[in-house]
């Protein structure tokens, strides 16, 4: 609360709180918790980044996977394209995290049973 009444609540370190709160709610199991406070995040960061950044990657990637424990494998597949996405402009098609990411993403296909989509 303190700092969003000094900073206001479109600042990057804000959106940083938000995105390490969805992580600490991830690890305890919390994963609606934690979309949520990935979804606060991102707003922000999408904001003051645009949709062409690595924080915003890294936030769609994280609630992907806490939406993939959630057995809500649509909106999953979802998060894990916008970030794949972002991994292949900024990085590359040979790069580690987007060859993982693809990974995740016919993962989620698989398990909706929309295999090569």
């Amino acid at each position: 609360d303190i700092q969003l009444e000094e900073l206001g609540d479109s600042h990057e370190d804000v959106a940083n709180t938000y995105h390490e709160m969805g992580i600490s709610f991830y690890l305890q199991v919390k994963y609606k918790e934690a979309v949520e406070m990935f979804r606060q995040a991102l707003d922000i960061y999408l904001e003051v980044h645009g949709n062409r950044h690595e924080d915003v990657a890294n936030t769609y990637h994280e609630m992907g996977i806490a939406l993939y424990c959630q057995v809500k494998y649509k909106e999953a597949v979802e998060m894990f394209r916008k970030f794949l996405d972002i991994y292949v402009e900024v990085d590359g098609e040979g790069h580690e995290k987007v060859l993982n990411a693809r990974k995740l993403v016919a993962k989620g296909l698989e398990l909706l049973g929309q295999h090569g989509e």
